[in-house]
C-alpha cells in the first residue's frame, strides 16, 4: 500500500464492532479522497475486527503500539457481573516501570498521539466508532481556506474537565501565561498534521526532560485533543498550516433520555453535516439504531 495524504484514524473494540462495521462502510461508500483507515483495537479483539481489513482500510493492535514503550496490560477484568443480571464495565488498565498502573483512558491518548509512528500520513483524522457518513465526503472539506481546518468550540470550554485538561496541557508544553482564548477542541473528524504533531512530541520532551510518553501517563489527566489544540492556539506550533474555527462537519446526537427522535435528529442537520454521531454509551439496540440512521438519511438533502 503506498502512503496516503490522509489517515483516519478510530479507535475501537469489541463492544463497538457493529458500530464499527457502519463506520466503515460508510467510509467505503463515502469517502471521496485518497485515504487508509486505521481501526486500533485491543489484543484479544483482533480476530474479531480482522475482516474489516481491506485495500484501504489496517487494523493494529493497541498493545503492538504502545508496548514498544514499556506499557503492559494488566490482566484485570473489564467487566464485572452486578445482581440482578447487571454488569458494571471497568476500564482497562496498563503498567509502566517506574510509574506503575495506567488507565486505559491515558493510553488510549497515548495511542492517538503516535499516529506519526504506525502512519506516514502527512494528515491524521480522528473519528469514533459511533459516527457514519451519510453525504459525500470529500478532501476540501478539511480545509479551511488556505490551512487544514482545526475545529474548536465555545461549547463545552467552561466545564470544569476542560478547565484541568487545559490547565494539564500548558503545564507539559512549558505554558506559564496562557495568551490564547480557551476553546473546547475535542470532537468527531479531529485533524492534525504531522509535522505539528511531530513539534508537539518534542516539545513535551524538552519541557519533561522525559520521553513524551511517560510525561503523559504521568499527568494523570490529558485530553490529547487540548492537548494539540493549546500548543497551535499558543503559538508554539508556528507555522502550524492550520486555520481554527467553529465548525463541525457532524451531528452530533446525546439521548438524555435514550430514545432516538427522528425529526429532532434531521431538523438538526445541517448542509455542512456529511455525518451522524450518536453516542455509543446509550444502550440502543444496534437494529434499532440502523433504522434510526436510515429515517434521518431519508429525511435530509443528500
Amino acid at each position: 500500500m503506498t502512503s496516503p495524504r490522509v489517515a483516519l484514524i478510530t479507535p475501537s473494540y469489541r463492544n463497538d464492532f457493529e458500530l464499527a462495521r457502519d463506520l466503515c462502510r460508510s467510509l467505503d461508500e463515502f469517502a471521496r479522497f485518497d485515504h487508509e483507515h486505521i481501526l486500533i483495537v485491543p489484543a484479544r479483539d483482533r480476530a474479531l475486527f480482522a475482516p474489516l481489513a481491506g485495500p484501504k482500510r489496517r487494523v493494529l493492535v493497541r498493545e503492538e503500539i504502545i508496548g514498544r514503550h514499556g506499557f503492559r496490560r494488566l490482566p484485570v477484568p473489564t467487566l464485572i457481573p452486578l445482581p440482578f443480571g447487571r454488569t458494571m464495565r471497568l476500564r482497562e488498565q496498563y503498567h509502566l516501570k517506574g510509574l506503575g498502573r495506567v488507565s486505559g483512558w491515558l493510553v488510549q491518548q497515548i495511542v492517538k498521539l503516535s499516529a506519526a509512528e504506525f502512519s506516514d500520513a502527512e494528515v491524521f483524522v480522528f473519528a469514533d466508532s459511533d459516527v457514519l457518513l451519510f453525504r459525500p465526503f470529500t478532501a476540501d472539506m478539511l480545509q479551511n481556506g488556505d490551512g487544514l481546518h482545526l475545529q474548536r468550540h465555545v461549547e463545552g470550554r467552561d466545564l470544569e474537565t476542560h478547565r484541568t485538561w487545559r490547565a494539564t496541557a500548558h503545564r507539559l508544553l512549558g505554558v506559564t501565561q496562557a495568551s490564547a482564548e480557551p476553546f473546547n477542541y475535542i470532537g468527531q473528524f479531529v485533524t492534525w498534521r504531522r509535522p505539528v504533531l511531530e513539534r508537539l512530541l518534542e516539545r513535551i520532551e524538552a519541557q519533561t526532560s522525559q520521553g513524551w510518553q511517560r510525561a503523559i501517563a504521568k499527568a494523570a489527566t490529558v485530553s490529547e485533543y487540548i492537548l494539540y489544540g493549546e500548543f497551535v492556539a499558543e503559538g508554539l506550533a508556528e507555522p502550524s498550516g492550520h486555520i481554527a474555527a467553529d465548525r463541525k462537519l457532524y451531528n452530533s446526537v446525546w439521548l438524555p433520555d435514550e430514545r432516538i427522535d427522528v425529526e429532532a435528529i434531521a431538523a438538526g442537520t445541517q448542509p455542512q453535516h456529511v455525518a451522524l454521531h450518536i453516542q455509543s454509551t446509550h444502550p440502543i439496540p444496534i437494529e434499532e439504531r440502523r433504522a434510526a440512521v436510515a429515517a434521518v438519511k431519508a429525511r435530509v438533502p443528500r
